[in-house]
């Protein structure tokens, strides 16, 4: 019998749509999979980078926080049930506020750590967290595994984004503007620069000074008419566009599914 995995990403807590998956959903449950020809997930849990602070005693507690990762996931078991989980987060803000001193290995360690010992949790999955945080733990170096992970039952597996999920979605400037239709177009100064991988700490800000560029042109691009809103208030729904788009593009679709993220994903799903 197949496992029932979730995710538990980042992402916008917006109700769906009146008919369809909200883009979320779109993005970690039918483009990225059907990319990558791996398993779909049993469900996809938006989670913010808050779940994870108030996990952290040692962490200053984020506004609005209360309810940690391990509360969110007995919640949902509850209503919800599934056997193992994948949860994924931008490494980008970090957890440690001092962001110049951010790890991905360290925020894995702890994460494994912080889960192992919830009171929270039934007692099989922070075994599982447990021999995990262990298992990396003794490593003399962080890329010293035998194996990729395998995803059991009990098992959460960490899916680090580095430095964030958008970075799939700059790594190619000509493919942004085939996607968003403007290829061929004089663009204003206010279009941003650094696109390419590894370019630019918050692929975020990027894209966020992009939409506002084409948003600004007249007469109004159709992808304007398409995706509403702006990447304030509708960074998911630009991202499954953008991605989507260029996941249909031949010239850059490989690129984006042998980034580390997409590779990572692939690996946790047995791909």
């Amino acid at each position: 019998m197949s496992l029932r995995v979730a995710l538990f990403v980042e992402g916008s807590e917006s109700p769906p749509p009146p008919r369809g998956l909200r883009a979320l959903e779109r993005i970690w449950n039918e483009d990225l999979p059907q990319a990558l020809e791996i398993d779909y997930f049993e469900q996809v849990f938006p989670i913010s980078k808050k779940h994870l602070v108030a996990m952290d005693p040692e962490k200053p507690q984020m506004s609005g926080s209360s309810e940690g990762l391990d509360q969110l996931m007995v919640r949902k078991l509850s209503t919800h049930p599934f056997d193992a989980a994948v949860v994924a987060w931008d490494l980008i803000p970090a957890w440690n506020p001092e962001e110049d001193s951010y790890c991905r290995w360290e925020e894995t360690l702890r994460f494994y750590e912080l889960l192992s010992l919830s009171d929270s949790l039934a007692e099989p999955w922070k075994s599982q967290a447990f021999h995990r945080h262990q298992e990396l733990s003794n490593r003399p170096v962080p890329k010293a595994r035998k194996r990729p992970p395998q995803i059991q039952e009990h098992s959460i597996l960490a899916l680090c984004m580095v430095p964030m999920f958008e970075e799939l979605l700059v790594l190619d400037e000509s493919a942004a503007k085939r996607a968003l239709g403007i290829a061929s177009r004089r663009l204003p100064s206010t279009w941003p620069s650094n696109w390419g991988a590894g370019k630019s700490k918050h692929p975020d800000d990027l894209l966020l000074h992009a939409v506002n560029t084409i948003r600004s042109l007249s007469p109004p691009l159709r992808v304007v008419k398409q995706v509403r809103g702006d990447m304030r208030n509708n960074k998911d729904g630009w991202g499954e566009f953008l991605l989507r788009k260029m996941l249909e593009d031949e010239q850059v679709s490989d690129v984006i599914l042998q980034h580390p993220i997409a590779a990572r994903l692939k690996e946790l799903r047995g791909g």
